[in-house]
Parts: C-alpha cells; structure tokens; sequence
C-alpha cells in the first residue's frame, strides 16, 4: 500500500491482494500485515472466483502475475489454471489511483504520536528541534558538502548528513546510512528530474514547516502539550522515506536518534570559523558530543568533511582546475567557490579586520578578467600587475583607500597560507610588502593610468557628482549626454579605426592571456 500504519514498532505498509479481471475491474481485494498477504493469496483467490465483488462467479483459465513467489503458490493450489509470471502495470495503475484518492480525500485526524512514542519523547525532540534552528547550520555548512555521524550505540558508523535550507527554504538536514546512499540519493534525484523512476535509497529527514500548512489536528496537539518551537515557521517533523519514497512516522529509537543529532548539529554550529575553514579545504574538524535525549544519553561524533567526501571538493584544487580548463571567466562556476573561500577568509582570524574596501574581492575579480588566473595559480608577476595597473585602471575609487586594498589582500594571502598552505603565498606576500601601498595610491591617484570609461567617472567626481550612487553616476551621464567629453577623459587607440579597436584589444588580450598560460604551465613543470 502507498501508506503506513502507525500501530506498531516499527510502523508497516500494508500488504495488499488485488484481483483485476480483463475489463480492469478490482474484483477482490483484503489487506493484511507484510508477510500474510502471500499466505492468504491461494484461498482468498479462490473466494474472489466464487464470489467476485463484480459479475457473476467465473473461472479464469489465465491469471498473470508479478511475483514468482506469488506465481508458485497459485499453481500448487490451482493446478487447472494457467499461471503466468510478467509486469502487471494495470496493478500499479490501480495503486497510483488509490494514492491520488488518499491524497484529495479528507483523511483520519493526524498525530505525532503513536508506534511507541510519548508526548514526553517527543517534548524533548521539540526542545531539541529549537536549539538546532536557532543555531542555523545551513548557513555554515555548503549545501554540496556532507558530515559524518557516528553514533555506535545506534548502529551508525560514519553515516552521511546533508544540511538543507542554503536556499532560505526546506530547513533541516536528511541522514543518510552511507556516503555511497547519499551519492545513490543524489543520482536518483537527477533521473526523477528526467522523468525516470529510480529506486531510492532510505533515509531519515527532519525539517521545519510554517505550522499554518501543518494539519489542524497536528497543531492542535502540538498546543496542548505546548510543544516548544522556535518560532511560526519552525515547527519540526521527522519522517523515514523508504526506497519507494513513500514516508512514515519515525519509531521511539528512531525519534531519539535524530534527536540527538539535532542537539549535536546545533552544537558544531557554534564551531563557525573551524567548520567553515574545515569545508574550504582547511584541517578536517571533528567532535564528539554526548548529548542527553528522553532515552538518555547519546555520544554523537560529527565530523566535517566526510572523510570519504572526494578531496576535489578543495575549493582551491576546484579553483585551479577552472584556470587550467581556461573557464576561469566563467563567472556562475567561479563565483560559488570564491563565495566559499571568502566565508572561509571571513571566519579565520586573518578575516576579522577586513574593510568595506573588499581587496580580496578586487583581487580575484581582476586576475580571473584580466589575467585569465585564479587565486590559486595567480604568480607574484601576475599580482604586480592586477594591483598597479588593472586595478588602478579600471577601478574608480579614491587613492585613499589603497592602504586597505593592499591590506586586505595581505591579510587573505596569509590565511592562503595558514590554512591551505599555498605554495604562492609566500612570493605574493612580498609583492604586498611594506611598499605596497603607498605604490597603489600613486597609481590610484595619475590619471596616465585611467582608462575610458574610468576616466569618465573621475571627470563626474571632479566635477562634483556621486559616482558611488547609481542616481549620481546617472546625472553625470545626463549632463556630458550630446556635449564634449571633458578634456580629463583619454580616448583608447587615438587616430585608429575604432571599429577595429575592440577587435584589436581582444585578440591582444587572448594571446596575453595565453602567454601567462603557457609560462605557468612551464613553471608548475620546472618546480
């Protein structure tokens, strides 16, 4: 059957008989426990034929079946009728019918009870539920990324975890037996996505609903045993999704067990700037949290990554393959793994002083652009470069602030260092020596150095509008719209043919591009 019955431990699916005759027509049917229905299959067939719940009585001389094992009880009962073994999809017919009935029909009122479990259990689970939403992990853990569980008292040995809600939707996490089950999981999404029908793996799942799409009967419940929640969109529910993704209540051991994960998870998530440096490729973080549930205390060991997470997922390693692939300037591949290491770089300590100014930011934008490198394989060569000409030329900010780009960027090369161990570090922190600085702001501040459309803006600025503010930078546009460019602005390829120009820069920038390319190849080799 499509649903569980919650009225034992563990609860059940019921195993269902039913009878078609050749116009499709449910002839005979009755309900049993897993395991009776095959019992019960020789008689109750022989009942369905004297007495069928359609038509008169009548004889098959043909019965075709899905199950061998069904297909051997049969014969050896009903010798005088011919047995076949084949698909039955006029069956799974009547039973998506039967699932599409349950799901628009009124059904019994709803509980989070029953199976062996007490209001007291799950009064604990609840208070559990509010310390994990309150301490948010899925704003710590990247949503490809997984945890190991261990709980050896509960049969879990390195089990995969996936925290859910990156999105701002969907808050909680599915625990999975295995890394190879979740893999399967994330196989099996992708087919359902192409209209296939795969089996699943089993897994468990809590999440947090808004309690006005919760049943009546559930909220109710929930307000007179005031059940703790941690606010109007974080009322918890647990559920064990079976291979055919079909749910059921979680058992007594169950509701424990993920209650102490919970608490755990909640726990590690205090852990910020460890577990963000853990999942950009820094030292791996793992804990064990003895944590106390209604059927007592649980030693829960979290660690982040999985060990047996593929070690690709080094944000740096990911970075440096985009450069050697030439998508470097892919900016929906680059932008979610500098997003990562940035978070990283903000957690560490090398990240806590860092300006509105963002250097690190500029810096990768500009070497990825420009340079065709990335953070990961940008030389010191490279680096003097992004620094004292592109930036100077292409970014309009006051010469100023070029003590604080140059000293964000120190700082990010230095958790580079500390915490990846990039070879690179090294030789680009001595490009940002103590000189740095005071070079950026000569270069910031000669206009030799400003390209067109930078030169543009600064003439605004000079002349007394807001270039930070989309409203100034507009105005200055409406007042130059049909004049003379102010005498400030240097034109690109003075006397040339300007149709041929963007043609021209781009053909220079890809064969400098290339050069770059081919002499970090050469030096990776060399080293």
């Amino acid at each position: 059957m499509p649903a569980y019955v919650n009225d034992g431990d563990p609860p059940y699916r019921p195993e269902i008989l039913l009878w078609l005759n050749a116009d499709g027509l449910v002839i005979g049917t009755t309900l049993g426990k897993p395991g009776e229905a095959l019992a019960q299959a020789s008689d109750h067939l022989r009942a369905t034929i004297e007495k069928p719940m359609i038509g008169p009585p009548q004889s098959p001389a043909r019965i075709r079946v899905s199950s061998v094992e069904l297909a051997s009880a049969l014969r050896a009962s009903h010798p005088s009728i011919e047995i076949t073994y084949g698909p039955t999809p006029e069956i799974d017919q009547v039973i998506e019918g039967m699932s599409a009935h349950m799901r628009s029909s009124p059904s019994e009122p709803q509980s989070l009870l029953g199976g062996g479990i007490v209001p007291e259990a799950m009064a604990s689970f609840f208070r559990a539920a509010v310390d994990l939403f309150r301490a948010k992990p899925w704003k710590l853990v990247p949503g490809d990324a997984i945890l190991s569980v261990t709980a050896e008292a509960r049969g879990l040995n390195q089990a995969a975890l996936s925290v859910i809600g990156q999105m701002g939707q969907s808050f909680g996490f599915l625990l999975f037996s295995s890394v190879e089950d979740f893999d399967a999981y994330l196989d099996a999404a992708e087919s359902i996505a192409r209209g296939e029908h795969p089996t699943m793996p089993q897994y468990l799942v809590l999440n947090f609903e808004r309690g006005a799409d919760l049943d009546p009967a559930v909220r109710k419940e929930i307000s007179s045993h005031k059940w703790e929640v941690a606010g109007p969109q974080a009322y918890p529910w647990v559920a064990f999704i079976d291979k055919a993704m079909v749910p059921r209540p979680p058992t007594a051991k169950e509701l424990a067990l993920m209650e102490a994960v919970a608490l755990a998870l909640a726990v590690l998530a205090t852990e910020k700037k460890a577990i963000t440096a853990a999942f950009a490729g820094g030292k791996p973080f793992e804990r064990v949290y003895s944590v106390p549930t209604h059927d007592g205390k649980i030693a829960v060991t979290l660690c982040a990554p999985h060990p047996q997470q593929p070690s690709n997922d080094d944000v740096l390693s990911a970075l440096a393959q985009l450069d050697e692939d030439g998508t470097i300037g892919d900016l929906d591949k680059r932008q979610p793994l500098e997003d990562e290491l940035v978070a990283a770089f903000l957690a560490s300590p090398e990240g806590g002083a860092v300006s509105e100014m963002e250097g690190h930011r500029m810096l990768m934008q500009y070497a990825a652009d420009y340079v065709g490198a990335s953070i990961a394989t940008l030389e010191p060569e490279d680096l003097r470069e992004v620094l004292f000409e592109i930036i100077p030329r292409k970014v309009s900010v006051d010469p100023s602030s070029a003590s604080a780009i140059i000293e964000d960027c120190r700082a990010f090369y230095r958790f580079l260092d500390h915490s990846f161990g990039l070879a690179l570090a090294e030789d680009c922190l001595r490009v940002l020596g103590p000189s740095a600085g005071k070079k950026l702001e000569q270069a910031l501040a000669d206009p030799r150095n400003f390209g067109m459309a930078k030169s543009i803006l600064m003439a605004g600025e000079k002349a007394g509008f807001d270039i930070h503010s989309k409203e100034g930078i507009e105005a200055w546009m409406r007042e130059v719209q049909g004049k003379p460019l102010p005498a400030s602005v240097r034109l690109p390829f003075s006397g040339m043919d300007l149709g041929m120009a963007p043609r021209l820069a781009s053909s220079l920038d890809r064969k400098k591009k290339n050069q770059r390319k081919a002499a970090r190849k050469a030096r990776k080799k060399n080293r």
